[in-house]
């Protein structure tokens, strides 16, 4: 049965999965981890997708952008070619580092647009690796909750804007407090 095309559009807004091949680790190191992002805005700027949030797991990432130009599937094949050609020569590997073909979910509302940072923001405190969203370095959640300057190729405006037209960082981390909701997990179960 052949695979349902992927729904993209200009300006459409997408959560992001991908892992490791046989759920092996993806980033053992912070190299690995820099790499990536590194990968991330070199991929944001060759497509114009903007890249709102981000979780890298020891073995999977999640990513919520807004492909532009509808793009998303050259933003991927950029970003995995890239990060895995790089990681495989410093390790004097070969092969697939991502399980093949990366899963999304197109995001159609505000409410599923904030209910999709919120599960991204709090993967790692969920699985136990931290106590606070801000407290793993390979997340947005700091940078959403004002513990340091975003980098130039994350935007975060727009999504703390749903809250009010002058966010505080404090209201995003009500938000986060509230934790996640069943409905949420359940979209995701598939994904993982």
């Amino acid at each position: 049965m052949p695979r349902r095309p992927r729904i993209n559009f200009e300006n459409a807004w997408h959560h992001v999965i991908n892992r490791g091949a046989a759920r092996k680790r993806v980033f053992d190191d912070h190299w690995d981890y820099d790499y990536f992002l590194s990968s991330v805005a070199e991929a944001s700027f060759r497509t114009n997708t903007e890249v709102h949030a981000y979780c890298l797991m020891s073995n999977h990432f999640h990513l919520l952008i807004r492909s532009r130009e509808g793009r998303l599937s050259e933003f991927m094949k950029f970003l995995s070619g890239r990060f895995t050609r790089l990681r495989n020569i410093r390790r004097n590997e070969d092969g697939p580092i991502f399980k093949g073909r990366f899963w999304s979910s197109l995001i159609e509302s505000d409410a599923y647009l904030m209910q999709a940072s919120r599960y991204i923001h709090l993967n790692t405190v969920d699985a136990g690796l931290v106590r606070s969203a801000e407290a793993w370095p390979w997340s947005s959640a700091g940078f959403y909750l004002g513990h340091c300057q975003p980098k130039a190729w994350l935007t975060t405006a727009e999504l703390l804007s749903i809250f009010s037209p002058s966010p505080e960082p404090k209201d995003y981390a009500d938000y986060l407090a509230e934790g996640v909701d069943a409905e949420t997990l359940n979209r995701y179960a598939d994904a993982m």
